[in-house]
């Protein structure tokens, strides 16, 4: 797992972009707001440059394929099987990292949201918007943000994105309480092929991994730029 920080100066900004392909900077430049612009700019520019070191191959030259739902993944030739996931909120990007396992990566700026009960209800399963809903108030930013980045890491490492109704299937999420993908439907069995893991990269921030499997180990590092 790699944390990004997202903001970066002009000369690093600029050396990132440069090596962002021609489709990556038209979408750069469809941020209406400029450090919306950079913060993307530095999420991808960053995910070549984190991507170039366990390929080989260098940032400008990596290449990317879409899967149907929108999940990217290395195009062509890929000997090292290496697969990974990008997120970010505000200031932070979390990436990660895996050879031959499927990953999903989610991460949310905490704060309080004035409907976050009516979202509770319409995207928690039954069980966790009862959870939820009887938490006491100063004890729901932080369960609603757990909630929500376990069952987005966990889409997104399946691939199917938004595609998979987020109430199929449930997750641990008040405070204290370990990570764990508790149940899925239809197929009960599909919760003991998946590794959750909470994280914590910065103050303010919630972050969760979802990844095939439990037979890894997660190590997490800091992003460092190139030199210009």
């Amino acid at each position: 797992m790699w944390s990004i920080a997202l903001a970066q100066t002009e000369e690093v900004y600029q050396k990132l972009r440069a090596a962002l392909s021609e489709d990556e900077q038209r979408r750069a430049a469809q941020f209406k707001f400029e450090k919306l612009q950079k913060r993307f700019v530095v999420a991808r520019g960053a995910l070549r440059n984190i991507l170039s070191r366990y390929t080989g191959i260098i940032a400008e030259k990596i290449a990317f394929e879409y899967e149907a739902h929108g999940k990217p993944r290395l195009a062509a030739m890929n000997p090292d099987d290496v697969c990974f996931n990008l997120s970010h909120a505000e200031e932070l990007a979390l990436c990660a990292v895996a050879r031959g396992r499927a990953v999903g990566v989610d991460v949310e700026f905490v704060r309080r949201l004035d409907d976050a009960e009516r979202i509770a209800k319409r995207f928690f399963s039954p069980r966790e918007s009862e959870i939820f809903c009887a938490l006491p108030p100063e004890r729901k930013p932080g369960a609603f943000f757990n909630c929500w980045t376990r069952k987005e890491a966990f889409i997104k490492a399946l691939g199917e994105g938004l595609s998979h109704p987020l109430n199929q299937f449930e997750v641990s999420f008040v405070e204290g309480e370990p990570a764990a993908l508790l149940c899925t439907r239809p197929d009960p069995r599909e919760a003991t092929k998946w590794t959750l893991q909470a994280l914590h990269p910065a103050q303010n921030y919630i972050g969760a991994l979802a990844a095939a499997g439990n037979d890894f180990a997660l190590k997490c590092w800091q992003w460092e730029a190139p030199r210009v």
